[in-house]
């Protein structure tokens, strides 16, 4: 299934998002919970943006300190990807 990242396709990894949770914070088996169950919520042309929403609203209730990590993180990426295209 494909996801738009930037106007562009990408097939969804349910790993990558996982690993990204990990990497704010969460615990293994809540970040595979998350993934499971936003795996279930995408689909074609689903945008990041929406992706990223529901990984935080998701991840919030059983981890509050990694929901916020991984939102403060997204933003900082997002920042330096636009400086390096800008």
């Amino acid at each position: 299934m494909l996801v738009t990242v930037r106007k562009r396709s990408e097939t969804f990894d349910k790993a990558k998002l996982k690993k990204s949770m990990m990497k704010a914070g969460a615990k293994e088996v809540h970040a595979r919970k998350v993934a499971n169950e936003i795996a279930g919520k995408v689909k074609e042309g689903t945008k990041t943006v929406q992706i990223w929403r529901w990984v935080i609203v998701t991840l919030r209730p059983l981890d509050r300190k990694a929901a916020e990590a991984y939102r403060t993180y997204r933003t900082r990426m997002k920042r330096k990807v636009k400086r390096l295209t800008s």
